[in-house]
């Protein structure tokens, strides 16, 4: 039988379609290729830059249009974490088509008209963030703008100017203006785009980080390709793995691309909570009336992960499966009460949260399983939720510490306390201890730094380049007497 299925698969031309600055191309695409790396490398398209190479700068933004939910989304992403192989069917657009030859786009013009660059290197991605988010947006307020530009760095030039020429945008311009009407031409292709989903598959003889990049388009195919590769890595966004890649050099050699099956894009609401699928992205929930309206603490806490680039294709369930103990989703799931739902070939099954971090980055996943959907219960009316996040930046960035709390009282006596934490242990977890110093107690009567004194104490942080053990204990406290002080006041 695996025979069969490795004979199928190796017949599967190693071959993408899709657009390339309004141009239909069908390309060799070899397995586990950044974008970035497809652009210089292949193309020999400079504009893109390298820099960080995980994320981080912004430098190497580009532009991608995809249909979703019946219309043309433009989205800002990462190319160099970005799998080349995910750009079947979509457009890709990068600054050498942004301009004319003979004139400027009206951002490339602020930016120049407003000193908004130095050396050069950080404009390109920083004109293509402010292309796509103009693309999408009219008239951006200034706190839209900061969000669509905290993921591009400037190390020369200074902030104030690139703003200051967004803003002059903004004012100036629509949707209509920024995008040129050859993207427009585009946009009807790509809802009628029928290219066969085996066109995705990629599969390189030669020696490579990454031999064969899989993309099912059901699950039937998924476990089919699993029982020919047991050994494969699962990836949804691949924003994490692409990162091991780039910077350590590790090999993958045959990852398995889940974001094509349909199964896993919805994002649905029962009676038994919010249904939040494996690939659903964080742009995704961030754009959710429903996470907006019913979860704000997730809502808000989304607002604060990785940058808009990476929100753009990164998963909140490769978050959890990737199980950092210092995840930014992690605590405040647990203290939500998340259940995921695993799915095999031969099963589906349901697992709390809380019982799935066995060890460091180790799960309860098992050999051929993915996450299916993440389950979010009804959050109980008038209870507190909250997440504070202690990071050197206020996103892009990785925690020291990250809490959440879910409190609920009645007639200002407190019933349940659920207390979750990152960054103190080798997995996420939850206080043992909380739920005692607190339940049965008035919120108005609580001796809190007493109680933040003793649930700093029950863990033994360790010391890293993100603080020390000690910093990272007073941490906790602090957190722990924020949030008794707000209840304490009434702001539950």
């Amino acid at each position: 039988m695996q025979d069969k299925l490795k004979s199928k698969a190796d017949e599967l031309v190693n071959r993408i379609t899709f657009y390339l600055n309004g141009k239909l191309v069908t390309e060799t695409i070899p397995a586990g290729l950044s974008t970035l790396d497809w652009l210089n490398q292949t193309k020999h398209m400079f504009g893109t830059k390298c820099s960080c190479n995980e994320g981080d700068c912004g430098a190497c933004t580009v532009v991608l249009a995809y249909p979703r939910d019946g219309s043309i989304v433009y989205e800002a992403i990462n190319s160099c974490l970005y799998p080349a192989a995910k750009l079947h069917g979509r457009h890709l657009i990068t600054i050498e088509a942004v301009g004319e030859p003979d004139k400027l786009h009206p951002i490339q013009q602020a930016l120049l008209e407003h000193h908004g660059t130095q050396c050069g290197y950080c404009t390109p991605g920083f004109v293509m963030s402010m292309f796509a988010m103009f693309a999408t947006i009219t008239h951006p307020d200034k706190e839209t703008i900061f969000s669509a530009l905290e993921g591009n760095l400037c190390r020369c030039t200074g902030y104030q100017s690139i703003l200051e020429a967004a803003e002059e945008v903004s004012e100036g311009h629509t949707p209509q203006d920024i995008v040129p009407e050859w993207c427009r031409q585009v946009e009807e292709q790509l809802i009628s785009f029928k290219e066969p989903a085996e066109m995705q598959v990629i599969n390189t003889p030669s020696p490579r980080l990454v031999q064969r990049y899989l993309v099912p388009e059901d699950f039937n195919r998924l476990f089919d390709y699993f029982a020919m590769e047991p050994e494969a890595v699962f990836i949804a966004g691949g924003t994490d793995i692409m990162v091991q890649m780039n910077i350590s050099r590790k090999a993958f050699p045959v990852l398995i691309d889940l974001s094509r099956i349909p199964h896993l894009q919805r994002l649905y609401l029962q009676k038994d909570g919010l249904h939040i699928g494996a690939g659903i992205t964080y742009s995704q929930l961030l754009d959710s009336g429903i996470v907006k309206s019913d979860y704000p603490m997730l809502h808000h806490l989304i607002s604060q992960i990785a940058s808009q680039q990476i929100r753009n294709f990164g998963t909140l369930a490769g978050n959890i499966a990737n199980a950092s103990p210092i995840g930014d989703s992690l605590p405040a799931l647990l203290a939500m009460d998340a259940t995921l739902s695993l799915q095999s070939e031969l099963e589906v099954r349901s697992i709390p949260l809380r019982e799935f971090f066995l060890g460091y980055r180790q799960t309860a996943l098992r050999k051929g399983e993915i996450i299916r959907e993440v389950i979010l219960p009804v959050m109980p009316a008038g209870a507190y939720l909250n997440c504070l996040k202690s990071a050197k930046r206020k996103s892009v960035d990785i925690s020291a510490v990250i809490t959440a709390i879910k409190v609920e009282a009645s007639g200002g006596v407190i019933s349940s306390a659920v207390l979750a934490l990152g960054g103190v242990a080798a997995t996420p977890v939850i206080s043992k201890l909380f739920p005692g110093l607190v339940q049965g107690h008035e919120t108005h009567n609580l001796d809190i730094q007493a109680i933040a004194r003793v649930v700093a104490g029950e863990f033994i942080p360790i010391s890293d380049v993100r603080g020390g053990a000690e910093y990272r204990s007073t941490l906790i406290a602090k957190h722990i007497e924020i949030y008794l002080e707000e209840l304490k006041g009434g702001q539950a």
